[in-house]
């Protein structure tokens, strides 16, 4: 279906998307009772086609919801269908979305901020609803114990300048970037030539249960970064943008069954290996970029999750399988 409609009507979907949430709008609660065929047709155009279109094209979707939130009512019904689409999209096509996670959370953020009461009120349950749906579907967004603290990771991005995004809850600001790039001394082991190679950047992220710390994992290179975060370190370098390098960098070494002729490549293996990758990065900067990221997005692994074991002690899983445990 996503190809013979990319074929025939990709043009039309942003305008069909927008069609549906302006019939979203004129059957909202300000509105006279709705006929039943009327509703009838309205549960079909949020239900069934209006997820349909969002997935064929996430990002004429995401335009179209972030145009609404200026363009319509605070009350408005639009909000609360396009936090529910986003819910199917994520449910449907979890790797499509991937790449859009920042618009998706500063979408969801806008829906409850504080300095519109409206909006915030008639949202904030949905919009937690479908925050709590991003954090489960993807290990790249973490939140702390006490939902105050977001993390949003770089899913996929340029080795030297993936970053990991850190917003106040409260406020829901942007308050800190990390700098999730090769590692501090060691650039070079995982840089191409060009040093724009694409790839997979942050795979799996998790708060301390004391909010003094994030920890970060990375397929490529196979890497665990821990950042410090306490209260004092915080409050000195809050709203400050300049990206903050890691307090701490561990190697995973490689698990039953890990190829190092795969994207996910140790240290070790880019040293042993050195031709061969410098040949993949050439050919990769040769190849179209779009089809690149295709291929990531196909490959992207959803299943990494960072479980806290101890004070400081961390474990890695891949489904659901246990692949080390980590001293910070």
């Amino acid at each position: 279906m996503e190809s013979t409609w990319n074929k025939h009507m990709a043009s039309e979907i942003p305008r069909l998307i927008v069609d549906i949430f302006f019939q979203v709008e004129l059957s909202g609660p300000s509105s006279k009772e709705i006929p039943p065929a009327s509703f009838a047709i309205k549960k079909t155009l949020v239900e069934v086609l209006l997820p349909s279109l969002a997935m064929v094209d996430i990002p004429g979707f995401l335009s179209a919801i972030e145009r609404q939130i200026w363009s319509t009512s605070s009350d408005s019904s639009v909000h609360l269908v396009s936090l529910l689409t986003l819910i199917r999209i994520m449910r449907g096509s979890p790797r499509n979305l991937a790449q859009y996670l920042d618009k998706v959370v500063n979408f969801i953020l806008h829906t409850i901020d504080p300095s519109n009461s409206v909006m915030r009120k008639t949202c904030y349950q949905s919009s937690m609803t479908t925050l709590k749906e991003v954090v489960r579907v993807y290990p790249m967004v973490a939140v702390n114990d006490s939902w105050t603290r977001l993390a949003v990771g770089d899913v996929i991005g340029e080795i030297n300048s993936s970053s990991i995004r850190v917003y106040d809850m409260q406020s829901v600001t942007m308050i800190k970037v990390l700098d999730a790039s090769g590692p501090p001394g060691l650039p070079s082991l995982l840089t191409s030539a060009s040093g724009t190679m694409l790839t997979t950047a942050i795979s799996a992220l998790s708060f301390s249960p004391d909010g003094e710390g994030l920890v970060a994992f990375s397929e490529h290179g196979l890497m665990i970064r821990w950042w410090s975060v306490g209260s004092v370190w915080w409050e000195k370098l809050s709203r400050n943008f300049i990206p903050v390098q890691c307090t701490k960098l561990i190697f995973v070494p490689p698990w039953e069954g890990f190829s190092p002729n795969s994207s996910r490549s140790s240290i070790m293996a880019n040293i042993l290996e050195n031709d061969r990758k410098l040949s993949v990065q050439d050919n990769a900067r040769d190849s179209n970029h779009g089809d690149s990221m295709k291929q990531l997005l196909h490959n992207l692994d959803l299943t990494y999750r960072l479980e806290w074991v101890g004070d400081r002690k961390i474990l890695l899983t891949r489904h659901g399988q246990e692949l080390g445990t980590f001293q910070l």
